[in-house]
């Protein structure tokens, strides 16, 4: 029976906060048994350039063969349903952002790491990311 939440979610930090003033991707790979995962990145805008984020997956935890996630996926902007995609842009001069991306795990592809990727944007805006996996399925060992 699970009773709290650290009995039912497992989150791992993806990317430790950091500026955007450079490119960076991050990539973990999924735990078996998975019921969802959720990709959040926490964004505080310090300048009006545009985050934009993407969702892919890779060969490894070093990005190798890395390519944009083979289907869209709901996402999220501080709670708020956008498009289903592979890519969630933060725009706006100040303030903080929730980005989710929801991954039904049967869409992983075999074997693959996922994470998030981000291109330039400022030096002024900060950028944290985690994995959350809902891991309340524990399939019975054989």
């Amino acid at each position: 029976m699970i009773t709290n939440l650290a009995e039912r979610y497992r989150s791992r930090v993806l990317l430790a906060a950091q500026t955007t003033a450079a490119a960076a991707q991050a990539y973990l790979p999924p735990t078996p048994g998975l019921i969802s995962q959720t990709y959040r990145a926490i964004v505080t805008k310090g300048n009006a350039a545009d985050l934009t984020l993407t969702l892919r997956y890779a060969d490894d935890a070093a990005g190798a063969n890395a390519a944009n996630y083979p289907v869209d996926v709901p996402i999220y902007i501080n709670g708020v349903r956008q498009a289903n995609g592979k890519t969630a842009t933060v725009a706006g001069a100040a303030g903080s952002s929730v980005v989710d991306f929801c991954i039904d795990p049967a869409t992983i592809p075999q074997g693959k790491f996922v994470g998030l990727s981000f291109a330039i944007s400022n030096a002024a805006t900060l950028l944290a990311a985690e994995l959350i996996e809902d891991v309340s399925y524990r399939p019975t060992p054989s």
